[in-house]
């Protein structure tokens, strides 16, 4: 009788002790690691949300840029750090959902489900198809057709093997019968200026990194990889109405700690940071002029939604025979 009292009176004072953590939380300043370069739509995401809940929590949400292996690097860093709410994670579709299917198990430095905590579900914003002005090529036919002229001639920009554009791009050559050459770069924002350059000829950049080049002409879009038309942009056809269907790419990024981190602490988190995506302002810095939207919901709907997106992703690698070069 006297060890489960003294078992039930530490099963209590742990919850108390974690309430009081999540209470008191955050008593120093937090560390937000993005694993990729300044400039880019998940960077600018973590550095919005983080200034708000640096404001709300009064603390410093510090913003450190860890790069290296197309998110791996940053990634595999915060896996290791302790569970205490003081090292976040902003990252995404590519590092938390294509990477595990990319290069399998053997090689992952992480696991997605095991070793992190779901905390909010972010932002979205979808992929556009784009080439330079100069390239001779209007429309999704002229980029097939001058593609089957110069098979693997064209190279194409992404942000990294195993991100969104590298798997967009060789589903995209599957589906069309196409064959172009990859060219990874560290980030969104060495991928676009390659595309200005001329270095590169097509990227499925991310709508908020490559809208100003389109409206200020230096970049042409060709198609939107949705379901429907994007407002902003009602002259650009979708990839299915220009004759290549299922290819639907909205790029996420949600927040993550460590796995051992409080359940208390992750509610906080979730609650401060749902509370910051639905600020007026905040919804128009992440997504201006609705090119994508804010989000919102609990770890457990966000934990699902990764679970639903890792399937998804897997299937999508399998079919289109993407690998890591």
């Amino acid at each position: 009788m006297i060890r489960i009292l003294q078992a039930a009176y530490a099963v209590i004072a742990l919850g108390l002790s974690a309430a009081a953590l999540a209470q008191g939380y955050p008593v120093k300043p937090v560390k937000v690691i993005v694993p990729v370069p300044a400039g880019g739509y998940y960077d600018a995401v973590a550095r919005i949300v983080s200034q708000k809940l640096g404001e709300r929590l009064a603390q410093a949400f510090v913003i450190e840029n860890r790069v290296g292996a197309g998110s791996l690097t940053g990634t595999a860093y915060v896996a290791t750090m302790p569970g205490d709410g003081y090292t976040l994670l902003v990252n995404g579709t590519g590092g938390m959902s294509i990477f595990p299917s990319l290069y399998g198990s053997a090689k992952m430095p992480y696991d997605t489900l095991r070793d992190f905590a779901p905390v909010a579900l972010l932002s979205g914003v979808p992929n556009i198809v784009v080439v330079p002005a100069s390239l001779e090529v209007k429309s999704i036919a002229d980029l097939v057709a001058l593609a089957k002229a110069r098979p693997g001639e064209l190279p194409y920009a992404s942000n990294g093997n195993g991100t969104t554009q590298h798997l967009a791009a060789e589903t995209f050559a599957v589906a069309t019968g196409t064959k172009f050459t990859h060219i990874p770069f560290n980030g969104s924002a060495p991928a676009v200026t390659s595309l200005l350059g001329g270095q590169t000829k097509l990227h499925f950049g991310v709508a908020t990194d490559v809208i100003q080049q389109i409206r200020a002409g230096k970049l042409r879009a060709l198609a939107v990889a949705t379901e429907k038309r994007m407002s902003v942009l009602p002259e650009v056809p979708t990839l299915a109405e220009a004759g290549v269907p299922g290819i639907e790419i909205e790029i996420w990024c949600g927040m993550f700690a460590p796995r051992a981190t409080p359940p208390d602490v992750v509610a906080r988190l979730n609650a401060e940071t749902n509370r910051v995506l639905q600020m007026a302002d905040v919804r128009e810095r992440i997504a201006p002029g609705g090119i994508g939207d804010t989000k919102s919901g609990s770890p457990e709907q966000f934990a699902q939604f990764i679970r639903t997106e890792l399937v998804k992703w897997a299937k999508a690698v399998k079919d289109s025979g993407a690998k890591v070069e």
